[in-house]
């Protein structure tokens, strides 16, 4: 690579794909934030980004969203205060046409790649154009490895979308848009190729230029939310109070690979045993000066709250009086927050785990159906379900069914390696308990949707054992058991944990 003083004299390889002129050019209108920048946008993809009528308040070029140059490196750049490098860089399979380069400043480790192909497009459409293409009511899916996804996580995205038009009060234009643009969905085989795409280390992330989720989960809602919202508040800033902003997304959706009851039962542990209170992370600081799965967890809790006592309409008003730009979410303190009375929020937890996902009754004497080593159930009648089972047990209703042999758990063969021949046998929900956890996995879109630790709950109980039996009862409304058409019990041994 050749090293240059200015941005404005670089000279590229090849070009007749990417000319010297236009690369001039293009550098100036980034550099200099041009209305022209524009014009360098492949027209499809301009219309693409703009498909849902997002906008943000002082965003001039919303496809350049997370590929915009920072002010203070775009002044250094003018000034000349920093040298630069730019290259042609090649990548596998490119066709004629395509072009793949990359801006870097070695003094501060700085580095920003940009695709083109009959103008600008994004990394999604560059990187992803090879990949199997799936819609669905509301999503334009790309998949990397499409045996770690089905029918099921489409489904279930689908219904979450529902649930959070219902939640905001989305019109029935809303509703209609986002059926006929539709959400893109970018599901990696692994944090690898998530990174390669967004540049940044991550699970998943929600685009923000294109409205895109980006991810290595099957169905990631925390960050489908995250574009919900924003698609209903139509015209907002591009930054929220992480209070709020996260807080939101993980009430809904959870976070990655974990249901939003299976955060906020952390959440509801920290508040009650004043590790972290929901008063001490509402600011900024607050909230990014403590770890992030305890922050999210009391945050999300909180906005479960919120979105209890207000409803959708009042809490995106209160959502947007801590939206705007930087200097402003730096700048919020509590003196700038006014929040429903303590005493409702206390209230709240009194009534958060009621009724529970699980409980625990020693003493209990209902009769179940034995399954021999695989364990022993029974549906009651108060709509909770009595397991009596070994260290693990699986279990299917029917209702459910996928093609599994067009489909491959990971959370499955990751945890138990061993066993990735038997996962033909496996069924949708693993339950896993020992004396002080008890973890229920859906492995049809490798959610945890249970997570209890003893260690890490107000109540401090042990998971009852007698005769070698762990016994409790689950909700059944975590299996979706009232569309239930009945349900198998499987007693496969794994070897993965029979020879820890």
């Amino acid at each position: 690579m050749i090293m240059y003083k200015h941005l404005l004299i670089l000279i590229f390889l090849a070009p007749s794909i990417f000319s010297q002129d236009i690369s001039v050019k293009f550098f100036e209108a980034l550099i200099q934030d041009k209305p022209e920048l524009t014009d360098f946008i492949n027209k499809e993809e301009l219309e693409y980004s703009l498909r849902l009528g997002i906008e943000y308040d002082n965003v001039k070029n919303k496809f350049f969203i997370g590929n915009e140059i920072p002010e203070e490196i775009r002044e250094g750049v003018i000034s000349g205060k920093y040298e630069y490098n730019v290259a042609i860089e090649p990548h596998a399979g490119m066709k004629i046409g395509e072009t793949r380069f990359a801006l870097t400043i070695p003094d501060i480790q700085f580095r920003k790649e940009y695709y083109y192909n009959d103008g600008m497009i994004s990394a999604t459409t560059f990187y992803t154009r090879k990949w199997q293409k799936l819609e669905s009511k509301y999503f334009t899916f790309r998949l990397e490895e499409p045996k770690y996804f089905n029918e099921y996580c489409v489904k279930r995205l689908d219904q979450f979308v529902d649930l959070i038009a219902d939640t905001l009060g989305f019109t029935i234009a809303e509703r209609r848009i986002l059926e006929k643009e539709k959400i893109g969905y970018i599901f990696c085989k692994d944090e690898a190729s998530v990174e390669k795409i967004t540049g940044f280390r991550a699970k998943g992330m929600a685009i923000l230029g294109t409205d895109e989720i980006v991810t290595s989960y099957q169905t990631h809602f925390h960050e489908v939310a995250h574009i919900l919202i924003n698609y209903k508040l139509k015209k907002s800033g591009l930054y929220t109070l992480p209070f709020f902003m996260e807080g939101f997304a993980v009430a809904v959706g959870g976070r990655g690979g974990m249901a939003p009851r299976v955060v906020t039962d952390l959440g509801y542990y920290l508040e009650k045993s004043s590790i972290l209170t929901y008063d001490s992370i509402i600011t900024n600081d607050g909230f990014y000066n403590n770890d992030a799965s305890m922050s999210y967890a009391v945050a999300g809790l909180y906005n479960s709250f919120l979105l209890h006592e207000l409803g959708g309409e009042k809490y995106l008003e209160l959502y947007r009086k801590f939206n705007g730009n930087l200097e402003f979410i730096n700048n919020t303190n509590l003196n700038s927050l006014i929040l429903p009375a303590k005493t409702k929020w206390n209230s709240f937890l009194e009534d958060y785990k009621k009724p529970p996902d699980i409980y625990f009754d020693k003493i209990d004497t209902n009769t179940l159906f034995d399954g021999g080593n695989m364990g022993s159930m029974n549906i009651l009648k108060n709509g909770y379900i009595k397991f009596s089972m070994p260290q693990y047990i699986f279990i299917d209703f029917l209702n459910n069914r996928i093609s599994k042999s067009l489909y491959k758990s990971r959370i499955f063969l990751a945890d138990f390696p061993q066993d990735s021949s038997k996962w033909e046998s496996i069924f949708q929900y693993g339950i896993f308990a020992d004396s002080v956890s008890l973890k229920v996995i859906d492995f049809f879109n490798d959610e945890i949707v249970i997570n209890y630790n003893k260690n890490l709950s107000i109540e401090n109980l042990n998971v009852p054992v007698q005769a070698y039996r762990f016994k409790f009862y689950v909700n059944g409304t975590i299996f979706s058991i009232d569309d239930s058409k009945g349900f198998v019990i499987s007693g496969i041994i794994l070897r993965s944990l029979y020879y820890k």
